[in-house]
């Protein structure tokens, strides 16, 4: 089973990306882990000179970041494919799982108060909402 996994890479991410490898690995397939920067965020950290090539390094950081945990939590290299980029999460997230065909999307969920959901909107609500594939959702604090 090919897994996309997304991650935020906030504290709790390693839990998320743990158990899309164990998926991958018990079903002998691959993971495809995702990092999306949003275009609000990279506007933000773009608004002052030499910021488009911190983003462009950060992003390739990130990307060789993932491979590396991915390959301590056992996923042999062949199986990974680690991305980063930016975007709108969701669409970049969707659109990444029919390009490269994954069965299923895991995703991590941290706790929010109802008015922090309202304020900030929900891009996994959205997702839940707008996916043609099964979406596994792991808490962040599920493996404390």
């Amino acid at each position: 089973m090919n897994v996309l996994v997304a991650v935020d890479l906030d504290p709790g991410s390693d839990k998320v990306l743990g158990f899309a490898a164990m998926l991958a690995n018990e079903t002998g397939g691959e993971v495809h882990a995702v990092h999306v920067i949003s275009k609000l965020e990279k506007e933000d950290r773009g608004q002052t000179p030499g910021q488009s090539q911190y983003i462009d390094v950060m992003l390739e950081e990130t990307k060789r970041g993932l491979e590396k945990s991915l390959r301590d939590l056992g996923v042999a290299q062949s199986s990974i494919t680690a991305i980063a980029l930016t975007g709108e999460p969701v669409d970049e997230i969707q659109r990444v799982a029919t390009e490269d065909g994954v069965d299923v999307l895991v995703i991590g969920m941290r706790r929010r108060s109802r008015v922090g959901k309202f304020l900030l909107g929900s891009d996994l609500q959205e997702l839940l909402l707008a996916s043609d594939r099964p979406i596994v959702v792991v808490p962040m604090g599920a493996f404390d």
